[in-house]
């Protein structure tokens, strides 16, 4: 069995993982011998391969997990197109699939995101047995039912209505979503599932069987840990380079690290990319805001004059910028609280030149000078 286990919801693939792991030990307790993990970055095929066919030891699977192998084939944005993209390196791999694993292998290629254009994604697909299971990511409704059902699931009621006590943010979003803790759950998360799982933990603890409230929500979740990730991104993209390293400095000293905030702006602008992509297609601001996501009016708004201030050339430096801070501070040119630095400064630069271009009024034709009467 070929499994393609992949998308945005980790807890829903990571509860599958369990499901395969009892299912492989079957009660025998063997499970630490019949599984072998790879991280795909860097394994070689033939050695995946190789575990692949092995008859698994006194229990009825051999499960082999193969982690991160479709980002050998993918190109991070701003890159461009890389030349390792060929699928030459992992043909002992595909060549083993295509003539038949043993019926006691489990093998399963495990990932949080793939992009539809990836080729080893795409030559998968075509071999005979792979079965795909993606985990999209939930939005809007989808979201909203789903916290509500893993509420239930821990016993956990919300009742809506205004906050008590006053909750410091100058979010729009946050005035919008001021009387429905699920909805601010959702905002507070990001809609990542494991975090949302964790937050319900805490909440169903805290609450012990009341219905949890707003307040619950602003004191017990980790919104002032998202409300200065938001405080970051937003900074960095208006422009605001003093505010942008004052957030960061709050974010070092409670904990987040370069990667972590590298990720945290990438996600940021590729946002804005679809919302690029409308705008030079004539769309309205209410049909991006519904094609996006952006349901309040305020965080639309900002998202599209971010956009039209950036552009495809400013979005493309913007990730050219971040890309090589991440090179850098990886292969130790520099350090990497400086690494990161040097990238918002760059950003948010950019990000205020183009501010100050969209506030420039249109220069007035110079007037021609009348042609000589005759």
């Amino acid at each position: 069995m070929i499994i393609l286990l992949y998308g945005a919801d980790q807890l829903a693939i990571d509860r599958r993982m369990r499901q395969l792991r009892d299912e492989a030990d079957g009660g025998t307790g063997m499970l630490a011998t019949n599984l072998t993990v790879f991280d795909g970055r860097d394994a070689r095929p033939a050695e995946i391969a190789g575990a692949a066919m092995s008859p698994p030891f006194l229990s009825p699977q051999r499960l082999v997990v193969v982690d991160h192998i479709f980002s050998r084939f993918e190109s991070n944005p701003g890159e461009g197109r890389r030349a390792g993209r060929s699928l030459d390196a992992v043909a002992p791999l595909l060549t083993a699939i295509e003539r038949g694993l043993p019926p006691t292998t489990v093998l399963v290629f495990k990932a949080a995101r793939v992009a539809p254009s990836n080729p080893l994604l795409a030559a998968l697909k075509k071999l005979p047995g792979v079965s795909i299971e993606e985990q999209p990511e939930l939005k809007n409704e989808a979201l909203t039912r789903y916290i509500r059902d893993e509420a239930n699931a821990r016993g956990l009621r919300f009742r809506s209505g205004p906050p008590r006590t006053a909750h410091p943010s100058s979010q729009e979003w946050d005035r919008a979503t001021a009387q429905d803790p699920v909805t601010l759950i959702g905002i507070l998360t990001g809609g990542e599932t494991l975090a949302i799982a964790n937050e319900l933990d805490k909440l169903a603890l805290y609450t012990m069987g009341r219905d949890a409230t707003i307040d619950d929500v602003y004191e017990l979740c980790s919104g002032q840990r998202e409300f200065t990730a938001f405080a970051l991104t937003d900074a960095v993209m208006d422009g605001r380079l003093l505010d942008a390293l004052s957030v960061l400095e709050a974010l070092r000293s409670q904990g987040e690290s370069t990667p972590s905030l590298l990720a945290l702006l990438m996600a940021a602008y590729r946002r804005l990319g679809p919302v690029i992509d409308l705008r030079e297609q004539g769309v309205s601001p209410d049909e991006i805001g519904k094609a996006t996501g952006l349901k309040w009016q305020g965080l639309r708004d900002a998202a599209i004059r971010r956009a039209d201030g950036l552009g495809q050339a400013g979005l493309a430096a913007a990730f050219a910028a971040l890309v090589e801070a991440d090179r850098r501070q990886k292969l130790g040119e520099i350090d990497d609280d400086l690494a990161l630095e040097v990238a918002i400064g760059k950003l948010a630069s950019a990000a205020a030149a183009a501010a100050k271009r969209q506030a420039r009024p249109p220069a007035t034709p110079r007037r021609q000078p009348a042609p000589p009467r005759r």
